[in-house]
């Protein structure tokens, strides 16, 4: 048995489903490549009782490490947020039901669900976008101005460690007329620590460390444009 258990966004947040999935896991395994390492994984292992190893983005796309553990005894994959809401993840969901094992998904709260606090409605946000720091992928601008020209909300994911101001920046730069642009920073979604910052690209600045994310609004209902004041 594999299972795929997301341990949510902060520590606490892994449900009392993914806790027993881990309890009853022979081996257990962890990745923070896709995300910042927000979760004491120590603490987490010494109140389910196991050693969690920590593995590099290696080990986990390369290598078939966790399918042969999966193999042989109950296995669990932990990783920060929803466990598919990155593609790595559901390849190794694939990959252990192509070799005839049984897989179980454990879902957990995700920054999908967390930008809610916003007071954007989850329903009008469009395609996400991730701006790498070290990149600056045209695809990005076309996705934004596919949900502009239906007035849906862009979500864009940062790099780790990537500072919100600085990817601001770099929006800018790769469309100008970006520039003034309706948008919010989440800082630190659901962690103690969490901000939400509403005003104008290229204005508004991070107040606090990563990890961080850009929201680019689009159409507002009244409710919503009440909800962003509240920010301001």
């Amino acid at each position: 048995m594999l299972y795929i258990v997301g341990l949510g966004l902060d520590d606490g947040e892994v449900t009392q489903k993914g806790m027993n999935a881990i309890k009853e896991s022979e081996e257990v395994f962890a990745e923070f490549y896709t995300n910042t390492e927000t979760i004491d994984l120590q603490e987490l292992g010494e109140e389910t009782g196991t050693n969690i190893q920590k593995l590099s983005r290696e080990e986990v796309e390369q290598k078939d490490l966790i399918l042969e553990s999966a193999r042989e005894k109950d296995t669990a994959f932990l990783v920060s947020g929803d466990p598919l809401t990155a593609t790595t993840h559901y390849d190794i969901k694939h990959r252990a039901e192509q070799k005839g094992l049984e897989v179980e998904v454990v879902h957990a709260p995700s920054i999908f669900t967390s930008v809610a606090e916003t007071g954007l409605n989850v329903y009008k946000f469009g395609r996400t976008v991730t701006l790498p720091e070290n990149a600056s992928p045209e695809s990005i601008i076309g996705h934004i101005e596919g949900n502009d020209s239906i007035g849906l909300h862009t979500l864009v994911l940062l790099d780790i460690d990537y500072d919100a101001g600085e990817a601001s920046e770099k929006l800018i730069e790769m469309d100008e007329g970006l520039k003034g642009r309706e948008a919010v920073i989440l800082e630190r979604a659901n962690l103690e620590g969490q901000k939400i910052v509403h005003g104008e690209l290229g204005e508004i600045e991070a107040e606090g460390p990563t990890p961080h994310c850009i929201i680019l609004v689009g159409d507002k209902s009244h409710k919503e444009e009440e909800n962003l004041d509240f920010y301001d």
